[in-house]
């Protein structure tokens, strides 16, 4: 039985300002002029348009022998079973504005991102819609004046959605100015503002009756330069202090 595959973005090799092409067992995915580059350079380039299928071909408008292009390639058996996401961790340069879809479906508001520098790699999450389920993700930078070096979809860990439960805190490791909102079965219960020069913890309150099946946040100012490093609730904290007591099986 043949495997297809999806194609989410290709790695170019090219100058100038050629027209570029990327077709998929005959559709065209991306027929689009390149972004100026002024000598031979490499350049990972997303594609709009997520095309399940055997044969990716490509096309560029100059014949030049040292323009290549190279297809990233996902097999299809890597999305069989739905998943609940959280966040993509995304790795890029210059200016960019991501688009989030699942399951074709846009499941996030694009928002635009400036790393310092042009030279300068900028890690960032851009997090999915609350309740973002289905089978396969994919992420399209819109903004040509930067580039996405790498894209990770991740899921929300199953501590977060393991039956009803009632939460009373949170907390928080961060650094810089960190605003995080929290959605409780996809309704925001509250947003939440944190500050500080160093990497530090600090706990806070949900609202009474926090109760429910799905607890999840989302960092809504990015852009600034703060950064989560890690988030637990009283109750997720429990649950990781439970996996960590359980014996360790020898292998043999």
């Amino acid at each position: 039985m043949e495997i297809k595959s999806f194609f989410p973005a290709v790695r170019l090799q090219y100058s100038g300002s050629p027209t570029f092409v990327a077709t998929v067992d005959g559709t065209t995915i991306y027929n689009n002029t390149l972004p100026t580059l002024s000598s031979l350079q490499e350049r990972r380039l997303t594609l709009p348009f997520l095309q399940l299928g055997s044969f990716a071909q490509y096309k560029f408008s100059v014949d030049d022998p040292s323009f290549q292009c190279q297809f990233e390639k996902i097999d299809s058996t890597n999305f069989t079973q739905q998943t609940l996401f959280h966040h993509y961790d995304i790795g890029f340069v210059g200016q960019i504005t991501p688009k989030i879809y699942l399951d074709s479906t846009t499941v996030a508001q694009a928002q635009t991102y400036t790393s310092p520098s042009a030279a300068f790699i900028q890690n960032i999450r851009c997090y999915f819609n609350p309740l973002a389920y289905g089978y396969v993700p994919h992420i399209d930078n819109t903004n040509l004046n930067g580039e996405v070096l790498w894209a990770r979809p991740i899921a929300l860990p199953p501590r977060f959605f393991r039956g009803i439960r009632t939460h009373s805190e949170f907390q928080i490791t961060f650094q810089g100015d960190v605003d995080i909102e929290w959605f409780l079965d996809g309704t925001s219960i509250g947003t939440y503002t944190f500050s500080s020069i160093t990497n530090v913890t600090e706990k806070a309150y949900f609202p009474a009756s926090t109760i429910g099946n799905v607890l999840q946040y989302s960092h809504t100012n990015p852009e600034v330069g703060g950064k989560i490093y890690t988030v637990e609730t009283d109750v997720t904290l429990g649950d990781l202090e439970q996996q960590n007591m359980r014996p360790q099986v020898e292998e043999g």
